[in-house]
C-alpha cells in the first residue's frame, strides 16, 4: 500500500538537494528554500510549474513516509545494481573462452632520506599508502633491492592472475657531511674550538637522531672517533654498525 504512495526510481533528497536520510529539519529547511525559488509566481523559468511540483512530490513523500521510502528505496538501488551486474556479465560472457592474462606489476619507487630510513629500520616496517599495508622494511631497502608483494598489481585478464607491488627506496644521504658504508655510518661534526680539547663532551644531530661524546684524552684532530652500535640498528640480517665521527674546528 505504501509503495504505492511514493515512486522509487526517483530520488526525493536530491530533489530536494540534501544527503541521502538527511534529518525532517533538513528536508523542511531544503523544502521551503526550493519552493520559493521555483514557486511559479516567482519564477520566470519555463519549467518552474514542473520543478515546483517535483519539490512539493518530495516534501510530500519525505514528511509523510521518509523511513519506509528510505528502507524500499536503498532495496530497489541493490536489485537494480544486480541486474546491471548481471547485464554486464552476459554481455562479456564471450570471453570466458580466452586465455587467462596475467596482470602487469606495479613497481613503485619511494625516496627516503637517510634519517627517516634509520627510523623505519627501527621500527621494521613501511606503509604502503597505494595498498595500505605494511610492507616488512629491512637493510635490502639500502642496498637498492626491489621488495615484491604478490597480487597487489595491476589485475588481469580472463580471470588471469593480478601482477605484484614491486616496491624500491631511493636513500639520499642526510647530507655530504655523513655517507652510509655498510651498516657504519660516517660523519664530519664541526666543533668550536674551545670545546676541541680532550674531556669535553659535544652534542651533535647525526642520521641517527641527537646524540653526545666526549673527546678522548688521546684524541688527535683529523682523526676518527667511534660511537658504538649508533650505525644502522641490528635486523635478522646483521648486528648495528657503528658511528665514526672526525671532530673539526669550526
Amino acid at each position: 500500500m505504501l509503495a504505492q504512495q511514493f515512486d522509487l526510481t526517483k530520488d526525493y533528497f536530491a530533489v530536494l538537494g540534501v544527503p541521502f536520510e538527511a534529518c525532517d529539519k533538513t528536508i523542511k529547511a531544503a523544502y521551503r528554500k526550493m519552493a520559493r525559488r521555483f514557486h511559479p509566481d516567482v519564477c520566470v523559468q519555463e519549467d518552474a510549474k514542473t520543478r515546483f511540483q517535483e519539490v512539493a512530490e518530495a516534501y510530500e513523500v519525505l514528511s509523510r513516509h521518509k523511513q519506509a521510502y528510505t528502507r524500499a528505496r536503498g532495496q530497489h538501488q541493490s536489485r537494480t545494481s544486480q541486474s546491471q551486474h548481471d547485464t554486464f556479465y552476459r554481455a562479456h560472457s564471450w570471453q570466458a573462452g580466452k586465455t587467462p592474462l596475467r596482470g602487469r606489476d606495479r613497481v613503485m619507487t619511494y625516496p627516503l632520506t637517510l634519517r627517516y630510513a634509520i627510523r623505519l629500520l627501527h621500527q621494521g616496517y613501511f606503509y604502503l599508502p597505494g595498498i595500505k599495508i605494511k610492507m616488512k622494511f629491512n637493510r635490502d631497502a639500502f642496498e637498492g633491492k626491489t621488495f615484491r608483494i604478490p597480487g597487489k598489481g595491476y589485475p588481469g585478464l580472463y580471470g588471469g592472475a593480478s601482477g605484484d607491488y614491486l616496491v624500491k627506496f631511493k636513500i639520499s644521504q642526510e647530507s655530504l657531511s655523513w655517507r652510509l658504508e655498510g651498516a657504519d655510518l660516517y660523519g664530519e661534526i664541526k666543533v668550536p674550538a674551545s670545546l676541541l680539547v680532550p674531556g669535553k663532551k659535544i652534542q651533535f644531530e647525526s642520521p641517527v637522531g641527537r646524540l653526545s661524546l666526549v673527546v678522548p684524552q688521546n684524541y688527535q684532530q683529523g682523526k676518527l672517533v667511534r660511537l658504538q652500535n649508533k650505525g644502522l640498528p641490528c635486523d635478522e640480517r646483521g648486528l648495528s654498525g657503528h658511528l665514526y665521527a672526525k671532530l673539526v674546528a669550526a
